[in-house]
């Protein structure tokens, strides 16, 4: 008969082997479902992003972002003006908050599987895709 001390060692060695055989994080969904775009979850529309100074000067104009259709003005110029990537009036720049996200998501989800943070593709799909919808719904931001 075996010993408490060898039970407990091979205890440890079985769970160390487990988590040897299953690396990485499963990520279970939450808003989105698999093969749904998190995109595709809202209505979109395109605005004119614009600011204004006291004096009612253009300090900043960029026409025909897209943005969620639920988003408020405020957030439109923001995003606009502080985040989207790229000169204005330039091929390079970035024409909405759905570009943005897709930036932003697919570039954390990629670092993520490069490091082995995922236990299997699916689960990067998921983060990405929850990730997504996290921002395009404005409960995250960066």
């Amino acid at each position: 008969m075996a010993d408490v001390s060898e039970t407990k060692v091979e205890a440890s060695r079985t769970e160390a082997e487990s988590k040897k055989k299953a690396p990485g994080l499963a990520f279970r969904r939450f808003f989105t479902v698999p093969g749904v775009s998190p995109y595709d979850a809202v209505e979109w529309e395109r605005r004119l992003a614009q600011i204004t100074d006291v004096q009612g000067n253009i300090i900043f104009e960029q026409k025909d972002v897209e943005v969620p259709k639920d988003w408020s003005m405020t957030a439109t110029n923001i995003v606009a003006s502080k985040y989207l990537h790229g000169p204005l009036g330039t091929a390079e720049r970035e024409s909405g908050v759905r570009q943005l996200v897709s930036r932003v998501a697919e570039t954390i989800a990629h670092w993520g599987q490069c490091q082995g943070y995922f236990r299997s593709a699916e689960d990067m799909a998921a983060f990405h895709d929850e990730l997504a919808y996290l921002l395009i719904r404005q409960y995250a931001a960066f």
